[in-house]
């Protein structure tokens, strides 16, 4: 009498055991048809199991290709501005001596406002104690157009242009100014060292200062550009 629970209990279990051997055939097989998707799937993210999308295109140039473009605009730019100031003739007559005149009568009316006894005639500026001529160079000519063609080189909305353009050329006039009248000051306090001021410090400053503005001009026109970003919910 003590044996038969143990007798119903193997009767049982043995009675169990073919379902629980299916139950584990079961999930063998899921686990061997989750394992054949997961090592299909990055044929399909490849483009071997399904065609993947064309990339889409942005609206700006990318990478090399934007630097290239960029040094090639600024280039043919850059060669229109020099061959109209070598070919031609209204430029060398006309245009560019009335700029040195007008250069010479604003940078001696701002001397004068130093107490200098300033007299202008034509390009040049006389003092009793000093003079200079206003010759190419000092004008700011070439640094405005070089700046102006870097801005246009750049691709940006015409409307991103058009601050830096009069911007950036009002800031290099008048910084132009500001070195005459330091040039001149220099050359009645202290004339040893005009040579330095005039060939070394003031030039190398002043391509140093229309690099800055356009780099300034160029982080704002990339801000300008950029999309507004989307509050999170």
């Amino acid at each position: 009498m003590e044996f038969v629970p143990v007798y119903r209990q193997l009767m049982k279990e043995k009675t169990h055991e073919p379902g629980r051997m299916a139950s584990m055939r079961r999930v063998q097989k899921k686990r061997q048809n989750h394992n054949r998707v997961a090592a299909s799937a990055p044929e399909k993210r490849s483009g071997r199991g399904m065609k993947s999308d064309p990339p889409r295109a942005t609206g700006r140039p990318s990478g090399q290709f934007a630097v290239l473009a960029f040094v090639l605009i600024f280039g043919i730019l850059t060669s229109l501005f020099y061959a109209v100031t070598l070919f031609s003739t209204s430029y060398r007559e006309q245009f560019f001596p009335l700029v040195l005149r007008l250069t010479a009568r604003l940078s001696g009316a701002a001397l004068g406002l130093f107490g200098q006894d300033i007299t202008v005639n034509g390009t040049l500026i006389s003092s009793p104690g000093f003079s200079v001529c206003i010759v190419r160079g000092c004008d700011a000519v070439e640094p405005m157009a070089l700046f102006v063609c870097a801005v246009l080189a750049f691709p940006s909305p015409l409307l991103t242009k058009l601050p830096g353009i009069i911007g950036g050329m009002l800031v290099l006039a008048v910084l132009n100014f500001v070195r005459i009248v330091c040039l001149f000051l220099i050359g009645v306090h202290m004339r040893s060292i005009f040579g330095v001021m005039h060939m070394d410090v003031w030039q190398g400053a002043f391509i140093v200062m229309a690099l800055v503005l356009w780099l300034l001009w160029l982080t704002w026109a990339n801000r300008r550009q950029m999309p507004p970003a989307r509050a999170s919910t």
